[in-house]
């Protein structure tokens, strides 16, 4: 019987790669994420198992390992079986509470397989986790995966080429070279800012912490109405980078350095389309102010915006495709050190970020069962052991606060999560 044929990465893939090796390396279970969905009641788990045969079915990758094949990486399929593996909160009283460390035992253990699905049990419903390793698909991919699990008619979802390598393959070679110039003098200025840190602590054993802030509807629509006060059709999502920089700069930075830089992904997926449901289809962009600019709180958003019109007016959301592409042809090492060090030799990110939008499962549910939150999880380097994901489901805002411990102080967190509440409403915010 002949071995299936190898799936190489696309260079967001390759991308997410060298970060995972980066975390490995660390000690640490690798560049995992994870979306918890908290259910009304529990699903058809029977029905689920069935979902994820057909999914592994009809895309091997699902189940793939890595492997290098010659200068690149590739997903070699293996044919194994997903199996949904099923958790029970055991105390009677508390149950919401005690998911919670279930869910944080799952992620903490040494994970080998690319994608994982658990459900933990309470008395009234429970929390579905989906766990992955980043190089096999984005979160918004993920979105799109847990999609095709609840889907009515999971024949409609296709597998394509990369969106990624069909934009290259749009350019002319001089066109990939102009803008590959643009996103390397885009780079060096990133790195000319010393990245303030949420930790000083650069070693030693981690695991992964998580803190949450959900916030109700009118809050929601309240933190939506400023965003688009201070940063327009820009989005949302530069509100809350503008706001974080700022409850960091109040609490006090662990490593107060010359300012914050924080990289943002734009995601090269059509919006509600179902296909391709793996791979990476993700760009890298950059929100930086100096410390002086985080403190006027006007001024930052004026900045921020500035920031981003200038990006997409000079293509620079595209300019990293051509530098991704020449990436994957780099070893790991050699790759992680041009993405995360600056010329100082210091972190280049004050945190990791990601913005999923709206997750809503409004209509019919996850599998005719209604979600009533969310909370995202994802492992991330050392420094700067912070990530904040962001997303909404059924219109109600929830931050996830990530955190390695003990290198980033709970006490200090709790601190700046205080004073992003403050930030994100406009109370107490001048």
């Amino acid at each position: 019987m002949s071995q299936p044929a190898p799936i190489f990465f696309n260079p967001a893939d390759y991308f997410t790669y060298v970060l995972d090796q980066e975390i490995r390396d660390a000690g640490m279970p690798g560049g995992y994420c994870g979306f918890a969905l908290h259910l009304a009641a529990e699903p058809d788990l029977d029905r689920l198992q069935q979902r994820l045969d057909i999914l592994v079915e009809r895309f091997p990758i699902a189940s793939a390992r890595i492997e290098r094949l010659g200068k690149r990486h590739v997903w070699r399929p293996t044919g194994q079986r997903i199996v949904l593996e099923r958790h029970q909160c055991e105390t009677a009283a508390d149950q919401a509470i005690e998911a919670q460390p279930i869910q944080l035992q799952i992620f903490n253990r040494p994970e080998t397989q690319p994608l994982t699905l658990h459900w933990i049990a309470r008395d009234s419903g429970g929390i579905l986790l989906l766990n992955w390793n980043h190089p096999l698909l984005d979160a918004r991919g993920a979105k799109i995966l847990l999609d095709f699990l609840g889907s009515e008619r999971p024949d409609s979802f296709k597998e394509s080429a990369s969106l990624i390598e069909a934009k290259l393959a749009q350019w002319s070679l001089w066109k990939k070279l102009w803008l590959l110039l643009k996103a390397k003098r885009h780079n060096n200025q990133a790195n000319s800012l010393d990245s303030c840190l949420p930790t000083q602590v650069e070693q030693g054993p981690q695991t992964l912490g998580l803190k949450l802030r959900c916030y109700d509807a009118e809050q929601s629509k309240h933190i939506a109405k400023l965003a688009q006060q201070h940063t327009g059709i820009a989005g949302r999502t530069l509100y809350y980078l503008g706001c974080f920089m700022r409850a960091m700069e109040r609490v006090g930075p662990p490593a107060a350095k010359a300012g914050y830089c924080i990289p943002y992904a734009f995601n090269l997926r059509r919006q509600n389309a179902p296909t391709p449901v793996f791979g990476n289809h993700v760009g890298c962009l950059f929100a930086r102010a100096t410390r002086q600019q985080v403190r006027d709180r006007k001024a930052l958003f004026e900045h921020l915006l500035a920031q981003h019109k200038q990006v997409v007016r000079d293509e620079l959301d595209f300019a990293y495709l051509p530098l991704m592409w020449l990436g994957q042809w780099l070893q790991p090492a050699k790759y992680a050190k041009f993405l995360r060090k600056q010329h100082s030799g210091g972190e280049l990110s004050s945190l990791w970020f990601s913005d999923v939008g709206d997750l809503s499962w409004a209509k019919n549910g996850f599998l005719g069962v209604p979600v009533t939150e969310m909370s995202m999880m994802c492992w991330m380097t050392l420094p700067p052991g912070l990530a904040m994901l962001v997303g909404q489901v059924n219109g109600r805002l929830t931050l996830s606060y990530n955190y390695l411990s003990p290198a980033v102080d709970e006490a200090w967190l709790e601190a700046v999560i205080a004073r992003m509440d403050a930030e994100l409403l406009e109370s107490e915010a001048g």
